[in-house]
């Protein structure tokens, strides 16, 4: 019965213990001032082959988390590709509201010009704030490319909303590069690839 009694007891001021310093590890969060009041990075999965006409696929979705304890209003954000390289962007968004149809929810618009093909500068339709602990969505977005020469480039992101005009960085970005493979000589002097 002590036995039983004993361990019972340590069970319990282990747990003590572990609130105790779960409390702590909550309050220091609390209290560290973040450089922003928001987080933004990029998820995404890629589809790649290296044959000279075969189209690569970059599939991702960009997310923007508020941790401040009072919402984010009239969020936007601008997918940047780099210059000169051979991506195409696409992803679910409209031009013109009115051209938007009514059942799809979760829409954007692009807020810059259609021939811009480096810079995509978007808004949702549906949501003018980011609660409190809460993640909006650019999701399922496309770049393609296909590698016919060596190629290198990046897809960076940045977030801005009322109350910050300069906007903030995404965490991360989308470095992607590759080159052709070479061709080997055979023993009798041809070429193969």
């Amino acid at each position: 019965m002590s036995d039983s009694r004993e361990l019972t007891s340590k069970i319990h001021a282990y747990h003590q213990q572990t609130q105790e310093h779960l409390n702590q590890m909550k309050e220091l969060i609390q209290n560290a001032a973040p450089s922003s009041p928001l987080i933004s990075y990029f998820t995404y999965s890629l589809s790649i082959t290296h044959g000279p006409s075969d189209e690569n696929l970059c599939l991702g979705s960009f997310h923007i988390q508020n941790l401040a304890s009072r919402p984010i209003t009239n969020p936007y954000l601008c997918i940047k590709l780099s210059e000169g390289g051979p991506f195409s962007f696409s992803g679910r968004f409209v031009y013109d509201e009115s051209k938007m149809p009514r059942r799809a929810q979760g829409g954007w618009k692009r807020l810059n010009e259609k021939e811009n093909k480096e810079e995509y500068w978007l808004q949702p339709l549906e949501q003018s704030t980011i609660p409190p602990g809460q993640t909006l969505t650019f999701p399922n977005f496309q770049i393609r490319w296909t590698a016919e020469e060596s190629y290198a480039g990046s897809i960076s992101g940045f977030v801005y909303w009322e109350e910050n005009k300069d906007g903030v960085a995404s965490l991360n970005s989308i470095n992607l590069n590759g080159a052709l493979p070479k061709e080997v000589e055979n023993n009798d002097g041809s070429e193969q690839s």
